[in-house]
């Protein structure tokens, strides 16, 4: 083996490419954004615009619209901690609404908070200065990001990541699947942006979201579907309460790891679990080929 030369890994993972869905077939450029396919069929996830390296004083930031959901992500770290030695970083997430956005299941989680006092903003889990579904957001992407930094790799540090919601959706659909699905595309935007950031992680972290109807059957991205093929019968699936919502988050290219799942809804059993996860999978895999172009189409 020669020694002077720096040879690459042993088993090396050529990354999944994602295709344009434009219609003649052309590249998006890396900075005009990224999208997925088209949305004819029920099982096709909803385009999407991404674009990195918009807030100049953070290491990191990422920028994401799908729908009428505006994202934007910025990270910060590794930063020095002080007092005593810890042998790997810290790593925080928090999510927060813009003050004029309507936050999805308001009326159901933050009803507490209404009778507060307006300076406090302590929510249930005492978490200051966020309502129950900011931090119910930040938890999730917390735990789902987590297993993807190699912390032991920055000794004595912190990692900060703030996600601003900037638009959501309008509430013409079921509230619990407006929050499912807007924090799913907030766990796909936050991987962004670290990896914006220049953090070494082991994997690029992307979620997915489904929704299984009364039958059986398992939508994938049940908003990306065009207007024209939602029936009434659709319509009376969003608010039966056997419906089951799930959102699951993976490592790809470390076998499929889930690192993150949310589940809610009627009856669940164990065969069902395995669809929902499995049709998370499906939808994470597509974002993520997009998202690999447009990593590699910025290195250009």
């Amino acid at each position: 083996m020669d020694r002077r030369r720096l040879l690459g890994p042993l088993n090396t993972v050529i990354p999944n490419i994602g295709i344009s869905s434009e219609i003649n077939g052309s590249k998006s450029t890396p900075q005009t954004g990224i999208s997925s396919s088209s949305s004819s069929n029920k099982n096709d996830i909803e385009n999407f615009f991404l674009k990195t390296g918009i807030i100049e004083n953070a290491n990191g930031s990422a920028y994401l619209e799908v729908g009428n959901n505006v994202i934007e992500v910025s990270v910060f770290g590794p930063r020095p901690i002080r007092g005593s030695f810890i042998d790997r970083a810290s790593f925080s997430v928090e999510c927060k609404f813009l003050p004029y956005i309507s936050q999805p299941g308001d009326e159901l989680f933050n009803t507490n908070n209404q009778f507060n006092n307006s300076n406090s903003n302590t929510n249930a889990n005492g978490r200051t200065g966020l309502t129950t579904i900011e931090h119910k957001i930040s938890s999730y992407v917390e735990t789902a990001l987590l297993p993807s930094i190699i912390l032991e790799k920055y000794p004595k540090s912190t990692f900060d990541v703030f996600v601003t919601i900037v638009a959501t959706e309008t509430p013409t659909y079921n509230s619990n699947e407006k929050l499912m699905r807007l924090t799913n595309w907030i766990v796909n935007c936050a991987s962004v942006a670290l990896v914006d950031a220049n953090v070494e992680v082991k994997d690029i972290v992307t979620s997915g979201i489904v929704k299984s109807n009364k039958s059986g059957d398992i939508i994938i991205d049940p908003r990306g579907q065009i207007e024209d093929e939602q029936n009434e019968q659709d319509e009376q699936d969003d608010q039966n309460e056997e419906n089951v919502l799930g959102v699951a988050s993976f490592m790809n290219l470390n076998n499929d790891q889930l690192v993150g799942i949310w589940v809610e809804g009627g009856d669940i059993d164990q065969d069902l679990v395995t669809k929902v996860i499995n049709g998370c999978n499906d939808m994470s895999k597509k974002i993520r080929a997009n998202i690999n172009s447009f990593l590699i189409d910025s290195l250009q």
